[in-house]
């Protein structure tokens, strides 16, 4: 069974995990991490907490979501680049048949 200062650990430990995931464009990965790392987020939830593990969950839970405010804002970066690139791939697909058909 998981202790709540495991199953804390373990939720710290998926922040160098997710940063790995998405600096490597793992986005397999990163969803899979993220999957595991709500079920630990339930896990957690249903235990009974003293008061100073709630507070230990709370700054954890604080930690994780300035983290995925982070996060979130590389991955619509990167979102943002590989959107463009695709416009312009497409661009460049359409001049090559326009040119093919001459």
């Amino acid at each position: 069974m998981n202790t709540v200062a495991e199953l804390l650990q373990r939720l710290d430990d998926f922040a160098d995990l997710i940063a790995s995931a998405i600096e490597s464009g793992d986005w397999d990965g990163l969803n899979e991490m993220l999957v595991n790392r709500q079920e630990v987020l339930l896990k957690l939830s249903t235990l009974a907490l003293s008061d100073q593990e709630r507070e230990l969950a709370v700054k954890t839970m604080a930690s994780i979501q300035s983290t995925d405010r982070q996060f979130l804002a590389i991955v619509q970066g990167q979102k943002e680049i590989l959107q463009k690139q695709a416009a312009l791939l497409a661009h460049d697909r359409k001049a090559v048949r326009a040119y093919q058909s001459e």
